[in-house]
């Protein structure tokens, strides 16, 4: 209420504005601008000077106006009521010829839910010297809020280049505060950079007076190091007379986008080099398929279209360029026509492409896509591979045809052999047998047995040979049929107790009584016993024991074992006894006769039927040899 009573009246007294100061509740006069109180009419029961001073500017001519509201008083009640809320509305007047929006809030004045009265302010900024110092004070805000904003600093200078404005944003980039720079002279506190050859090394020089822009510019920063900008100055002109006043310009710190950029460029031209130095040819593709970077290794493998070969080219015109330019063999341009050999058909599908240049060189290509869509290439020549790899294969093709000669040469030669050995067989038989008559001197008996047992060994030394010919060239036939092994085992049992008699040995066999029958080769795995069982009757010195066993394994494998008390094999010489001629004791004068052939023939009748062999045997100890003989072979 104290301002109110500051205020001066203006109205009748009838129109009483105490009961409306007190419903507002509020001293909002006091330092409010142009204020009023009015009834419901509209008209101005109180004012101060600022709001006379406005109702007299707005109709000079007619000071009574001063007692009625300018505003729409229906729309501002109709308001109040709506909303219970003050009003803010900007209405459109005009003084002393000039327009202006003016800005007002009004109030209500309520005594219980009934509207009594309006009250209103607004600043006082129409008058035309507050106008333009209002306006000149926002243009000065608006201009030091984009200084503080902008990421440049903003210097003036005179006609002779000295500073003598800079904004605070200076003292951020530089370490300076303005007042330290004002009054020197720009050029001196750094140099400009000569970013084209073309431009001058100074363009602030006076007889110039052209603007520039983006010229870089290197400064010193309070602590010393160096500080890149980007400057841009506009020359200044009096407006009496046209005299040169110096410059205004900006400055732009780009320090830290030149650093990047630095080591943008040396990464780049490390990765450069890094790809330069491999072996491979190598070629980088964007999304869009076109030649980003290649090395030079990788254009020097197509020196026919290597000038075509430069950043820019898409995949489909460098593949064209290779079939055109006949770097390429007729083979490989043929099967460069298949869509499927295209570069990112193979990326997406992560296939190899290798083919082979005009020159003879072999060019393996892979390609991989990378995380943006584009194709990152290698080109490796495989040439040295390839020839390793024909080289492998004749020397492959040699020994095999090596092979195939020396099976049939020991075919032949076994052939030929066995015709004469059987009649020496015969021929001996038949004498012992005296079927002619006496043979007079008994030592002659003694010889004839000597011949007929040699000629027997041999026939069989024969035999295994070719047979063991036949299972290296894959002749060896299975003629399979319904069996047991019991059966087997009895038949190699009488074969081989005599002989272990003869040593002193005591040969048994252990027969699994569940035993299955098999779907096998009996006189093939009656040969495999009977091998086996001779070897463990040599090898077991007298006393010993020599066991055949049949288990079943839990993986449903059939085990034929023989176990034997002998010699035993040192676990390095098992490989030599299993290889055809190998001898375990390789000595002219060794004690055990053999030809080495028994085992091997033995593995490869085991493997015949699908199974494999395995020995276990120590020195002094004994030896156990196992034939797996797969659980497919089990007929119920």
């Amino acid at each position: 209420m104290k301002a109110v009573k500051r205020a001066t009246s203006t109205a009748d007294s009838t129109h009483s504005y105490a009961p409306i100061v007190a419903a507002l509740g509020l001293d909002f006069v006091a330092g409010s601008g142009a204020a009023y109180i009015a009834n419901l009419d509209g008209q101005v029961i109180w004012n101060n000077a600022d709001y006379r001073r406005f109702a007299v500017s707005i109709v000079p001519d007619g000071y009574p106006a001063v007692f009625s509201m300018p505003w729409p008083v229906e729309e501002i009640i109709a308001a109040l009521v709506k909303t219970r809320r003050p009003v803010t509305r900007v209405d459109r007047f005009e003084i002393r010829g000039t327009a202006y929006e003016i800005s007002s809030t009004h109030y209500g004045a309520w005594r219980g839910s009934s509207l009594i009265g309006l009250a209103g302010s607004f600043p006082d900024t129409w008058s035309p010297e507050r106008t333009t110092n209002h306006q000149l004070s926002q243009a000065q805000e608006r201009l030091e809020d984009l200084t503080r904003l902008v990421s440049d600093w903003i210097w003036e200078t005179d006609a002779e280049m000295v500073l003598t404005y800079v904004t605070p944003r200076v003292s951020e980039v530089l370490g300076f505060h303005p007042r330290e720079l004002i009054g020197r002279n720009l050029v001196s506190l750094g140099r400009f950079m000569h970013d084209d050859p073309g431009e001058d090394a100074n363009p602030l020089i006076a007889t110039h007076q052209r603007p520039f822009r983006d010229r870089g510019f290197v400064m010193r920063h309070a602590n010393g190091s160096d500080r890149q900008f980007r400057m841009a100055g506009l020359p200044v002109y009096a407006s009496i007379g046209g005299r040169f006043c110096g410059y205004r310009g900006t400055a732009r710190d780009i320090t830290s986008e030149a650093t990047a950029l630095d080591l943008a460029a040396q990464s780049q031209g490390q990765l450069i080099q890094a790809i330069d130095s491999i072996g491979e040819g190598f070629a980088l593709f964007d999304g869009d398929d076109r030649m980003v970077l290649r090395n030079d290794r990788f254009v020097a493998m197509y020196p026919k279209a290597a000038s075509l070969l430069q950043a820019g080219i898409t995949v489909t015109e460098l593949r064209q360029a290779l079939m055109a330019s006949g770097d390429l063999s007729p083979d490989t341009v043929e099967r460069m026509r298949n869509p499927a050999m295209w570069a990112r058909r193979r990326a997406v599908e992560d296939v190899a492409f290798v083919y082979q240049l005009a020159d003879g060189r072999w060019i393996r290509a892979t390609d991989s896509l990378t995380a943006d869509g584009g194709i990152v290439g290698i080109r490796t020549d495989i040439t040295e591979i390839k020839e390793r790899e024909r080289a492998l294969y004749e020397a492959k093709e040699a020994a095999e045809a090596a092979n195939r000669a020396k099976s049939e040469f020991l075919a032949n030669v076994s052939h030929e052999l066995r015709t004469p050995l059987n009649a020496i067989i015969g021929f001996s038989e038949l004498i012992l047998g005296e079927t002619f008559g006496p043979i007079g001197n008994p030592q002659y008996r003694e010889y004839l047995n000597d011949v007929l047992e040699s000629g027997r060994h041999l026939l069989n030394v024969i035999n295994d040979i070719l047979d063991l010919a036949k299972a290296e060239a894959g002749m060896l036939d299975l003629r399979a049929e319904l069996m047991t092994l019991d059966e087997v085992i009895d038949s190699v049992l009488r074969l081989m107790r005599e002989r272990a008699m003869h040593g002193n040995l005591v040969l048994s066999a252990v027969i699994d009584p569940a035993m299955p029958p098999l779907f096998a080769d009996p006189r093939k795995l009656k040969q495999v016993l009977l091998n086996l069982v001779s070897n463990a009757v040599k090898f077991t010195p007298a006393n010993g024991t020599v066991t055949i066993r049949t288990l079943c394994a839990p993986d449903g494998d059939i085990l034929l074992q023989v176990e034997d008390t002998g010699i035993g094999i040192a676990p390095a010489q098992i490989q030599t006894a299993l290889s055809p001629f190998g001898q375990v004791d390789g000595r002219l004068n060794r004690k055990y006769e053999g030809t080495g052939l028994g085992l091997p023939l033995t593995r490869a009748m085991v493997e015949l039927h699908g199974g494999h062999l395995s020995i276990e045997s120590t020195l002094g100890i004994g030896t156990t040899v196992t034939a797996h003989l797969p659980g497919q072979l089990v007929r119920a």
